[in-house]
């Protein structure tokens, strides 16, 4: 599986934060790998983030993915060379947030390409 690195920040360009209570937004980055018989273009890139509850953290909208309608948190358009690509993704918080072990998915096209998750101390 490739590398998904997932982090909450104090500020936009803030330290890492350990504490729940410090994080102002979460950072994620990713690779989507070189494939040449994909076809090239513009791909939307879906982030979703599961707090401890189960809920989607600050839904912005909803995709379908295997025949089922997901909420999504935040969701980026790229352009598709066919070749390795990295992506940075940013999720600002405007919720409370408890502590505990956060999950994050990536989907393109209608794929799930990534997911890990964090936890954060209170």
């Amino acid at each position: 599986e490739d590398a998904l690195a997932f982090m909450g920040r104090t500020g936009s360009y803030g330290q890492l934060a350990k504490k729940i209570k410090d994080v102002k937004s979460f950072e994620f980055g990713f690779t989507i790998v070189k494939n040449v018989t994909a076809q090239n273009g513009q791909r939307i890139v879906y982030a979703r983030i599961l707090k401890p509850d189960g809920n989607v953290m600050g839904v912005n909208g909803t995709f379908e993915y295997e025949n089922t309608t997901l909420e999504y948190t935040e969701k980026k358009y790229i352009e598709y060379t066919g070749e390795e690509q990295s992506v940075v993704m940013y999720a600002q918080v405007g919720e409370y947030l408890e502590a505990g072990t956060y999950r994050l998915s990536i989907f393109v096209d209608s794929q799930m390409i990534g997911e890990t998750t964090y936890t954060f101390e209170k």
